[in-house]
C-alpha cells in the first residue's frame, strides 16, 4: 500500500480541509498504483508471449537435434560394421555437432520455462496488488470521511466510491488484449519462413568445440536406438587376412617341390615331360 495513502493524523483527529486533503491524496495515490500494476501486468503479458514462442522454438530445435544426432549414430553404426572407418568415424562426429545443438536448445527450453513461472508469478502477485489497492483507497477514505459532513462529505465519498469502482476492475481482459497484440505483432513481423536445419560439413567439423562434452547423451541415445554400444568398425575378414601376412607352406624339405601338373621334379631338378 503506497505511504501517501497514510496521511499523517497527528495527535488528534484532523481538521476537515486536511482531512479532504488526505481523502484526495489517497484517490491520486490509488489511482497512480493502479496504473503502475496494470501497466506491468501488460509488460508481463507481453514478454510472456515472446518468452512462450522461444520455448517452442527450442523444443522443436531440441527435436530436430535428436532426430538428427540418432540419424548419424546409425549411419555410424553401419560404417562400422562394413569395416568404413573413416566413414564411422566422421558419423560420430557429425553426432555430437547435432548432439550438442540438442543438449543446448533443451538447455534454453528449461530457462525458458523457468522465466515463464517465474512472469506468472509475477503476474498473480501484480493481479493481487490491483484487489489490494482498492481496498486500501476504502480504508483510507472510512478513516477520514469520518470527520466530515454535508455536501462535501458526499460529494468525496462519490469520487471515492468510483475510483474504487475503476481499480477493482479485473485485469484479465487487459492480459489477454496485450497477448493477443504482442502475438499479431510478432505475426507480422515474422514473415520470412525458418530455414531447415542442414547438415553439418565434414570441413566445419573441426570447428566445433567440446565434442566428446556429449558423448554421454549421444550414448542413452544409442542405447534407446538400439545400437552397439561402440560405433568403431569391426576389421573385415579380407583386412585381417592382409594383415596377417601370406601363409608359410608347410615344410617339405629339399626337393619337395612340383613341378607343373603336380608331378614332383627328377634328380636334376627338371620336371618330366607331359605325355
Amino acid at each position: 500500500m503506497p505511504p501517501s495513502m497514510y496521511p499523517e493524523t497527528g495527535p488528534g483527529p484532523l481538521r476537515p480541509a486536511d482531512a479532504r486533503r488526505a481523502v484526495e491524496e489517497a484517490i491520486a495515490a490509488a489511482r497512480e498504483r493502479d496504473r503502475q500494476l496494470r501497466e506491468e501486468i501488460v509488460q508481463l503479458a507481453r514478454e510472456r508471449v515472446a518468452v512462450a514462442e522461444d520455448v517452442a522454438a527450442a523444443h522443436a530445435e531440441a527435436a530436430d537435434g535428436r532426430t538428427l544426432a540418432g540419424r548419424a549414430l546409425v549411419q555410424a553404426d553401419e560404417a562400422a560394421k562394413a569395416g568404413q572407418r573413416a566413414a564411422a568415424a566422421t558419423g560420430r562426429d557429425v553426432a555430437r555437432v547435432f548432439a550438442m545443438r540438442w543438449r543446448d536448445a533443451r538447455t534454453r527450453a528449461e530457462a525458458g520455462e523457468r522465466r515463464l513461472a517465474a512472469i506468472d508469478d509475477t503476474r498473480r502477485r501484480a493481479e493481487a496488488g490491483l484487489a489490494a489497492n482498492a481496498g486500501a483507497l476504502d480504508a483510507a477514505a472510512a478513516a477520514h470521511l469520518a470527520t466530515l459532513s454535508g455536501r462535501k462529505a458526499n460529494k468525496l465519498q462519490a469520487e471515492v466510491d468510483a475510483t474504487v469502482s475503476e481499480v477493482d476492475a479485473p485485469a484479465a481482459e487487459i492480459a489477454l488484449e496485450a497477448e493477443a497484440a504482442a502475438r499479431a505483432e510478432r505475426a507480422a513481423g515474422d514473415g520470412a519462413p525458418e530455414a531447415d536445419i542442414e547438415p553439418v560439413p565434414d570441413e566445419d567439423l573441426e570447428d566445433e568445440v567440446d565434442l566428446e562434452s556429449v558423448d554421454p547423451l549421444l550414448d542413452e541415445l544409442r542405447s534407446e536406438l538400439g545400437l552397439a554400444g561402440s560405433a568403431e568398425p569391426a576389421e573385415p575378414a579380407d583386412q585381417a587376412r592382409e594383415g596377417a601376412g601370406p601363409k608359410p607352406a608347410a615344410s617339405r624339405g629339399p626337393g619337395s617341390g612340383r613341378g607343373r601338373g603336380g608331378a614332383a621334379p627328377d634328380s636334376r631338378g627338371k620336371a618330366p615331360a607331359r605325355r
